[in-house]
């Protein structure tokens, strides 16, 4: 169960002042009852009965974790917190110093890099607002002697003495043994997050520098600007950017052999990785691409086409923009994918040549071509959107067409 908090402009710093606006201010409006403990009703009457003495509102969110560990409870908080927020709202954590130290310890046993070892941030976006953690400087010791000053109650998760969990275990049975041998211990992990805070941000702006020069769309990095950059600058670059487009970041190994398979050699051949299920990264004419594959249907509808100025026909893999006048009325144009084989003549050649020929003299990757919508008759192909027309379509109509395939973002790239 985890309580949601107001967030006040000029919310003040100090223990005293922090525990006195939490007794003042609690909203108790979002208490997300996962229902994993035998007495999750019971604390949620206890919530309600106390926002009642508060005189504020009160709601019980029931979520449904996938699974009953405590990753899976936390996500489906999370994702209550999240559809519920709205702009200006915050939701105030209780995580305090201990928390903070046992999440960069067990991080560090488990391996993570800069960022991981940051451990939990002070301050983040959530949906609509903001999550905030307003006693990361405090220890447990101070936050439990001022509550015991006031006399306080408070309903302990029995679930915290459960040493199976790691982060339990590093709690009850790591974290004693290294306060009593350095007392300062808590405290020096704080600030050694805080460096590693720094640290992150710091790498965040040289990786958006490096972005500005290897970049050449938000889904694509050219292989010879990457290349130019230190190798500690690629993998911080290349971490940059699969953490951009949602991808898991890549442990030191994995970043080693996606080096060695993709920027290494000459001539930067083919090749394809499967990051996700629904996610590839490739490699074509010394470009990294990354790759969300369409489902494109072998065809698409036989009946002819009214393309009219301004027009845009969403398909399977991306959206086709219409330019021009309108077309003649007894032109009949159609909707087709590449077959295999076809040949046409474009303007300005003396000969027909292969569609796939024109394919590799534009550039195009092999991936996207399947879905590379063709406007043809009955003769064969007049118009290869956004990359020419046929000799026979020149002066029937000025229409003219550009294919914008879908990026990771669901908006057109390779323009």
């Amino acid at each position: 169960m985890v309580d949601c908090l107001q967030w006040r402009p000029g919310f003040p710093g100090s223990a005293d002042s922090c525990c006195r606006s939490l007794t003042l201010y609690w909203l108790a409006g979002c208490a997300c009852a996962s229902r994993l403990q035998s007495a999750a009703e019971a604390w949620a009457e206890s919530c309600r009965d106390y926002a009642t003495q508060l005189g504020v509102d009160f709601h019980l969110c029931r979520v449904a974790p996938q699974s009953s560990s405590e990753a899976a409870a936390r996500d489906a908080r999370y994702q209550a917190f999240t559809q519920l927020m709205q702009p200006g709202d915050a939701v105030l954590m209780a995580h305090h110093a201990n928390d903070q130290a046992e999440t960069l310890l067990y991080r560090l046993i488990r391996g993570a890099g800069v960022a991981g070892l940051s451990a939990m941030p002070a301050e983040r976006s959530l949906g609509q607002g903001r999550l905030v953690r307003p006693f990361l400087s405090l220890t447990r010791n101070d936050l439990e002697s001022w509550a015991r000053q006031r006399e306080l109650h408070w309903i302990e998760d029995p679930s915290n003495n459960a040493q199976h969990y790691a982060r339990n275990f590093l709690r009850h049975q790591i974290m004693p043994s290294i306060t009593q041998r350095w007392p300062k211990a808590v405290s020096r992990l704080v600030e050694t997050a805080g460096y590693m805070t720094e640290a992150r941000e710091l790498l965040q702006v040289l990786a958006e520098q490096d972005a500005a020069v290897c970049l050449e769309m938000p889904e694509v990095l050219q292989v010879p600007a990457l290349l130019s950059l230190s190798e500690a600058r690629q993998n911080n670059l290349l971490r940059y950017w699969l953490h951009y487009h949602h991808q898991q970041v890549l442990g030191a190994e994995s970043l080693r052999q996606l080096r060695y398979q993709f920027l290494q050699g000459q001539g930067n051949p083919e090749r394809l990785l499967q990051l996700q299920a629904d996610l590839q990264l490739r490699t074509y004419r010394k470009r990294l691409f990354l790759w969300r594959p369409s489902v494109i249907p072998k065809t698409l509808a036989p009946e002819a086409l009214a393309l009219a100025p301004g027009t845009h026909i969403t398909l399977a893999g991306g959206v086709l923009r219409v330019e021009g006048s309108d077309i003649a009325d007894h032109c009949s144009l159609q909707l087709k994918y590449r077959q295999g084989g076809e040949r046409f003549r474009p303007a300005g050649r003396g000969v027909s040549v292969t569609l796939s020929q024109i394919f590799q003299e534009v550039g195009v990757p092999p991936w996207l071509r399947e879905s590379w919508p063709l406007l043809c008759d009955n003769e064969g192909i007049l118009i290869v959107p956004g990359i020419c027309v046929a000799q026979r379509w020149v002066g029937k109509s000025n229409l003219s067409c550009l294919w914008q395939p879908f990026g990771l973002s669901g908006e057109p790239f390779f323009c």
